[in-house]
C-alpha cells in the first residue's frame, strides 16, 4: 500500500497543478484574466444570488392554455374546411378538449369525415397528430393525440426558455441562469436585476402579436346581446378604456412574419412608440390585406389585446408600420424587445420569486468567506495538535490540496456556489480530516499490536481503505439525492458536499500515502512519531483519551434507552403541539426583509400589515442587525400572491419613507406542497437506499439497527427544531439528509470495526466484543466529531440568520448522530444477535496480554 509506483506520484503532482490552476482564477481580478491568453483557464465560482444579489424566478409554461388553443385552431379548422366542402352542420363545439361535429344531415357524414380525418399533421411515427372518430348519429370527434400533445407541451417548454434567454440577454442583464426544472418548469436567475418586477415585466408577456380585420357590421347591440358570427371574437381594446371590439378570428397576419422591432417617437405626436419590419412573406400579405380593405379597420393585437385599431388609409407595400398607444419610452421599449425575441408559445405563470439586493449578497459572501476561512483553519490547528507536526502536517497537506481541488472542480464545472454550498464545502473538509484520522488510528493500532512501523502504517492503510470507502459512499447517496428531489440552495448543498467526497477520498488515500511513503523511504523510522512514547512530553497536546481504554458501554444501553424513549416521546409531543415552524418554502406566502433608516419599528410594521387586506397571518420580527426586520405573511384564498406582495411593498414605502426591500420571496401554494412531497421522498429514499447498502455490505440486523438509529436522529432533530420554533425550510431538508449521511458514516466505521472483531474473537460474547469495539474506536471517534463540530462553528455563529437553521440542525445532529451509533444501532445489534457461523477461527479475547488491534 505504501509502495510509490511512479504514476501515483505523477498523478498527486498533475492534481496539485490541476487544483492551483483552476483554483487561481477566483483570486485574479477580472480585468487581468481577460487579458491573459485564451487558452488559459479563467472560469471562476458561479456565485450564487444569495451571494451576488440578484432575482429568482421560477416560471410554470401554461400547458393547458397551450391545449386549448390548440383545440380553438382545430375548431376553427373544421369549420372553414366544411364551409369549404359545402358541407352543412346542426352544431359545431368543442368541450373537455373534444371538438364535436354534428351533421345537419346525417347522409353526409361519410362525406365529412373524408374530409376531417386529414386535419392535423403527420408525426414521425407515420400517424396525425389528430384523431377523427365517427360516432353513431351523425356525430364526428375531433381531438389531439396524447403523444403529439406531449411533444408539443415539451417543445413549447424549449421554445419558451430560448425566448426567455434572448429577452433578458437584451436587458443587459449579466451572466443569467436560464434552466428547465421537471416537464414544465423554468427557472430563471438574473445576477444584478434586484428587482424581479422588471423582469416579470419582460419575460412574462406571451407577445402574441396578431394583426386581425375588424368587424364593424357587428353594432355595439348585437356585441352587448352576444350575437356574434361564429368567425368573429371580441377582444378588449385598450383604446376604449378595456372596451369590446369584435374582430375576425383569422389573423392575416401573425408576429412570426416580423423581423425586427424597435423603440420610437411619433413624429407628429412625439408620444413613444414601436417600430416594426415585416419579412417577405409577412410584406406580400400585409400589402394584399391593406390593397383590398382600403377605408376598413385593422386591430394590432397584443395578448388577446386591441392595442389600436387604426383605418387603412390606403395600401401599405414597404412591410414596416408602427405601433402606437399609451406607451412610455420604457413599456415601448420593453415591448420591442419582447417582439425581437418572438412570441412565447403558451403563457408563462410565476410560481415562486425571490429577490436579494446587492448589499445583502455582499453581506453573506463576507460572512461564507470569513466562516469558510475560520473553519479551515481551525481544522488544519487541530488536525497539528492532535497528530503533531510530521502526520499532522501531511494530513494538513492532503487538506490543502483536497480544498484546491473542490474549488477547481467548483469553477470549472460552474456550479452554483451558495450560501448552504458554502457550508457544503466546509463539512466536506471535515469529512477529508476523517478520513485521515481513521488512516492514523488504524495505524496506531497496528504499532500498539506489535508491527513494525513501515508494516503498521501499510495495514493501517488497508484496513482504513475499507471503512472509508463504505462511509462515503453513504454520503455520496445522500449527496445524490438532494441533488435529484432538491431546488435552488439544496442543489448547490448536495454538489459542493458531492464533489467534496471524491476530492477527500483522493487526498487521504493517494496524497497522504505518496508523503508518508516518501517519509518512510527518507527516514526509516524505528518508531512512528504518533505511538506517544512514554515519558515523552509536549506531544500530543491534545489528547483525548489513554492508549487504552475500557468502559463498558453496554452497561449503560438499558439507561440510554429510556432516554432514548423519552427523547422521541417529547419530540412527538412537541410536533403534536406546537408543529414546525414552516419557511415559505413549505407553507407558501411571501417573506419580506427589509432595512429602515434607524432602528426597525416592529409595532408599527405589525400594525400596517394587520390592517392590509391582501394579507393573512402576519408576522413581523427581528432579523440581523436592529434596522432590519422580516415580514412574513400569506396570501388570501382567491388573490395572486405576487401581486398582493407588490401592494405591500407600496404600501409600505409610502408609509415609512426611506424603507428598503433587501429580500423578498414569494412562493405559491402548488409549488410549496410540491417541496414538501419532494423533501419527504427524498429522506424515505435516502434511508431505503441506505439499508440496501449496509445489508449488502454486513448483515440485515445492521442495516435494521442503522434505519432505526437515523430515524431516532431524524426525530429528535425535527423535535428540537419545534421546540425552538427555528423555521423549518428546504435547507432544514438539506440538514437532514446530511444528518442522515453522516450518522450512517458513523454506523458505518462502528459496523466495519465491529465485524472485524466478530471475525477475530469467535467465541467471544458480543456483548463484551461490542464494548472492545467501541473502545478501540473512541479516539476516532471523539477526534472526527470535535472536527466536524469545529469546523461548523464559524458558520454557526458568523454564518448569519439565513444560514443558522440549516448549520444548527447540522451540529446537533452530529451530537445525536454519534450517540445513536452506541446506544441505539448497537444495542439492537445485541439483542437481536448476529450470524457468526461462518466467521474465521480466531483467539478468545484475553488469551493474550496485548490485545491485538486491526
Amino acid at each position: 500500500m505504501l509502495a510509490l509506483p511512479r504514476w501515483k506520484v505523477v498523478l498527486c503532482v498533475l492534481a496539485l497543478l490541476f487544483g492551483l490552476a483552476f483554483t487561481a482564477p477566483n483570486l485574479i481580478a477580472q480585468s487581468t484574466l481577460d487579458s491573459l491568453p485564451g487558452w488559459l483557464p479563467k472560469a471562476k465560482l458561479n456565485l450564487g444570488l444569495d451571494l451576488q444579489g440578484g432575482s429568482y424566478l421560477l416560471l410554470e409554461v401554461d400547458t393547458d392554455a397551450l391545449k386549448a388553443e390548440k383545440i380553438n385552431n382545430l375548431l376553427e379548422d373544421a369549420r372553414t374546411t366544411l364551409a369549404t366542402k359545402h358541407i352543412a352542420t346542426a352544431s359545431l363545439g368543442q368541450s373537455g378538449g373534444v371538438v364535436t361535429v354534428r351533421m345537419a344531415d346525417p347522409g353526409q357524414s361519410n362525406a365529412a369525415f373524408q374530409v376531417l380525418a386529414p386535419l392535423g399533421q403527420l408525426q414521425t411515427n407515420g400517424s396525425r397528430d389528430v384523431v377523427a372518430q365517427a360516432e353513431p348519429g351523425g356525430v364526428i370527434t375531433l381531438r389531439l393525440a396524447d403523444d403529439a400533445m406531449a411533444a408539443e407541451s415539451s417543445k413549447a417548454v424549449d421554445q419558451s426558455i430560448e425566448i426567455i434567454r434572448r429577452r433578458v440577454d437584451a436587458m443587459g442583464t449579466r451572466e443569467p441562469s436560464i434552466t428547465r426544472q421537471g416537464l414544465n418548469r423554468i427557472v430563471v436567475e438574473a445576477p444584478g436585476e434586484s428587482d424581479p418586477e422588471k423582469l416579470k415585466a419582460v419575460i412574462g408577456q406571451t407577445a402574441k402579436l396578431t394583426f386581425q380585420m375588424v368587424d364593424d357590421e357587428v353594432s355595439p347591440e348585437d356585441l352587448q346581446a352576444g350575437r356574434i358570427p361564429p368567425d368573429d371574437i371580441s377582444l378588449p381594446s385598450e383604446e376604449k378604456g378595456g372596451q369590446p371590439t369584435v374582430v375576425k378570428r383569422r389573423s392575416v397576419v401573425t408576429g412570426e412574419m416580423l423581423t425586427d422591432a424597435s423603440q420610437g417617437f411619433d413624429q407628429q405626436t412625439s408620444q413613444a412608440i414601436v417600430n416594426f419590419r415585416f419579412n417577405g412573406l409577412g410584406t406580400r400579405r400585409f400589402a394584399q390585406v391593406t390593397a383590398a380593405n382600403i377605408g376598413k379597420r385593422f386591430a394590432i393585437v397584443l395578448d388577446n389585446k386591441i392595442v389600436s385599431a387604426p383605418v387603412i388609409q390606403g395600401a401599405i407595400p414597404g412591410g414596416s408600420g408602427q405601433i402606437s398607444g399609451n406607451f412610455t419610452p420604457e413599456s415601448a421599449n420593453q415591448l420591442a424587445i419582447v417582439l425581437r425575441a418572438g412570441a412565447l408559445p403558451a403563457p408563462l405563470k410565476v410560481q415562486e420569486q425571490r429577490s436579494v439586493g446587492a448589499e445583502l449578497g455582499a453581506d453573506a459572501v463576507r460572512a461564507g468567506q470569513i466562516s469558510a476561512v475560520l473553519g479551515f483553519l481551525v481544522i488544519l490547528v487541530f488536525i497539528v495538535l492532535a497528530y503533531g507536526f510530521l502526520f499532522g502536517g501531511i494530513a494538513v497537506a492532503a487538506l490543502t490540496v483536497n480544498g484546491l481541488l473542490l474549488i477547481a472542480a467548483m469553477s470549472l464545472t460552474q456550479a452554483t456556489l451558495t450560501l448552504p454550498g458554502v457550508a457544503g464545502m466546509i463539512l466536506s473538509l471535515a469529512l477529508a480530516v476523517d478520513a485521515s484520522v481513521l488512516i492514523y488510528e488504524r495505524i496506531r493500532d497496528e504499532a500498539r499490536a506489535g508491527s513494525a512501523p513501515l508494516m503498521a502504517a501499510d495495514h493501517g492503510f488497508r484496513r482504513a481503505m475499507v471503512s472509508i470507502m463504505d462511509a462515503n459512499v453513504t454520503t455520496l447517496i445522500a449527496g445524490a439525492i438532494m441533488f435529484q428531489f432538491g431546488a435552488g440552495p439544496v442543489r448547490g448543498f448536495a454538489w459542493s458536499l458531492s464533489i467534496g467526497v471524491f476530492t477527500s477520498v483522493f487526498s487521504a488515500i493517494v496524497i497522504s500515502q505518496v508523503l508518508l511513503g516518501l517519509w518512510f523511504r527518507k527516514a526509516k523510522p524505528k518508531a512512528l512519531p504518533i505511538m506517544d512514547p512514554k515519558g515523552a512530553k509536549g506531544w500530543p497536546l491534545i489528547k483525548w483519551v489513554p492508549a487504552q481504554t475500557h468502559f463498558k458501554f453496554t452497561r449503560l444501553a438499558p439507561f440510554a434507552a429510556i432516554l432514548s424513549g423519552v427523547l422521541v416521546l417529547a419530540s412527538a409531543g412537541s410536533l403534536g403541539f406546537t408543529g414546525l415552524n414552516l419557511g415559505t418554502d413549505f407553507a407558501g406566502g411571501t417573506v419580506i426583509e427589509i432595512a429602515t433608516p434607524g432602528p426597525a419599528p416592529l409595532a408599527q410594521l405589525r400594525t400596517q400589515l394587520d390592517h392590509d387586506s391582501a394579507v393573512r397571518d402576519a408576522q413581523v420580527q427581528g432579523f440581523g442587525a436592529p434596522n432590519a426586520a422580516l415580514l412574513r405573511f400569506k396570501t388570501p384564498n382567491g388573490q395572486d400572491a405576487m401581486q398582493a406582495a407588490n401592494g405591500v411593498k407600496l404600501d409600505l414605502a409610502k408609509a415609512f419613507p426611506g424603507i428598503q426591500f433587501t429580500q423578498v420571496e414569494v412562493v405559491g401554494p402548488k409549488v410549496s406542497s410540491e417541496l414538501m412531497t419532494s423533501g419527504i421522498l427524498a429522506l424515505a429514499l435516502a434511508i431505503a437506499l441506505m439499508l440496501a447498502y449496509i445489508w449488502f455490505r454486513f448483515q440485515l440486523q445492521f442495516g435494521l439497527g442503522a434505519v432505526i438509529a437515523i430515524f431516532h436522529d431524524l426525530i429528535l432533530t425535527v423535535g428540537i427544531l419545534s421546540a425552538l420554533h427555528i423555521e423549518f425550510s428546504m435547507t432544514s431538508i438539506a440538514a437532514l439528509l446530511t444528518i442522515i449521511g453522516y450518522s450512517m458514516n458513523e454506523k458505518v466505521i462502528t459496523f466495519d470495526r465491529l465485524r472485524e472483531n466478530l471475525r477475530k474473537y469467535r467465541r467471544t460474547p458480543l456483548r463484551e466484543i461490542i464494548d472492545l469495539s467501541e473502545n478501540e474506536r473512541l479516539s476516532r471517534t471523539l477526534i472526527t466529531g470535535s472536527t466536524a463540530l469545529l469546523a461548523l462553528a464559524g458558520m454557526l455563529f458568523m454564518g448569519g440568520p439565513a444560514l443558522f437553521p440549516l448549520v444548527f440542525a447540522m451540529v446537533f445532529g452530529i451530537f445525536v448522530g454519534t450517540y445513536s451509533s452506541i446506544y441505539v444501532a448497537l444495542p439492537i445489534i445485541l439483542v437481536w444477535g448476529v450470524k457468526r457461523g461462518d466467521e474465521a477461527e480466531a483467539t478468545p479475547l484475553g488469551a493474550r496480554a496485548v490485545i491485538p488491534r486491526p
